[in-house]
């Protein structure tokens, strides 16, 4: 089941859209400046990704666009959930074949009042069975609208290719039990930018964290000075930028995490409608966070 290279920092990478709504390749330097920052991959058609707004087609440009411009030595994970089985397997298939590395895997969620834990273990092993690369369950209850919770989780997996879990329910205390009952191989990573030490110290062996895309460095610096046994180090990087990370989690979610984007020289656009953008109101407070982030010195001027 374990698969090293998924142990790290990931960031849940927006998708570009032009003004008028169409797809665009990610921003100049964008990819380049998260491979500087130390980060180890980057997952593209995630929830920040605004997966569920584009086409089949749009999803599958949106891969290739990326894997064409992802500088080594970053990894690509790619976001192939769906509502049926057999569309899940077509998904992480065309992911694959477009040079996805491992899929990330969000659980059904539309009959969730019907599903049952031999369903979805049911779903997930036919999906790890006719994939040809490694796949992360998802669990993120706020756009699920229900949480696997531990016990499930464990009946999940038991597969080869189920390499590991991104758990976004922010139980960070159900970790140290998932890492005694998966085992060592078994990957877990964190959803939450601003908890990683906590998560780090639960058990966790990284993250896929939006807060990632706003600060690489300090989000890969968390998880260097944490595998090296430097603690304090590791607490005070993400006090700096545990706040940003906060207002993303908490309230701005995608249209927050684009503006800010924006602010920092990396362009994406607007979400896509029905999703609005942040409210002008919302963009002092949100540069404000920036700042006190220290983030600000690759912002634009304006």
């Amino acid at each position: 089941m374990g698969v090293a290279w998924l142990r790290g920092i990931f960031p849940p990478i927006a998708t570009a859209f032009t003004a008028d709504g169409g797809l665009r390749p990610p921003p100049l330097g964008f990819l380049a400046h998260l491979r500087d920052g130390g980060l180890n991959g980057v997952v593209a058609l995630g929830s920040n990704g605004e997966a569920t707004h584009l086409t089949e087609t749009e999803r599958l440009q949106w891969i290739r666009s990326v894997r064409a411009g992802l500088p080594a030595p970053l990894r690509l994970i790619v976001g192939t959930g769906a509502e049926s089985t057999p569309a899940t397997i077509d998904r992480t298939r065309a992911a694959a074949a477009e040079g996805a590395e491992a899929a990330l895997v969000i659980a059904p969620s539309y009959f969730r009042a019907q599903l049952t834990a031999d369903a979805l273990r049911a779903h997930y092993h036919a999906v790890a069975d006719a994939s040809p690369i490694p796949i992360l369950i998802y669990n993120v209850p706020v756009h699920m609208g229900y949480d696997l919770g531990a016990e499930w989780i464990v009946r999940l997996t038991g597969h080869r290719n189920i390499a590991g879990l991104k758990d976004s329910s922010g139980d960070i205390a159900r970790l140290p039990g998932l890492r005694a009952q998966l085992g060592p191989d078994f990957v877990l990573l964190a959803g939450a930018g601003e908890k990683m030490v906590d998560a780090l110290s639960a058990g966790a062996d990284g993250a896929i964290a939006a807060l990632a895309n706003l600060a690489p460095a300090a989000s890969a610096g968390i998880a260097k000075a944490w595998s090296e046994g430097r603690a304090d180090q590791a607490r005070q990087q993400q006090r700096t930028i545990a706040p940003l990370g906060e207002a993303l989690t908490r309230g701005y979610g995608v249209p927050g995490l684009k503006a800010a984007l924006r602010m920092l020289g990396y362009d994406h656009g607007d979400p896509r409608p029905p999703l609005p953008p942040l409210p002008s109101a919302e963009l002092p407070n949100l540069r404000r966070l920036l700042e006190e982030a220290q983030l600000m010195p690759r912002a634009l001027a304006s």
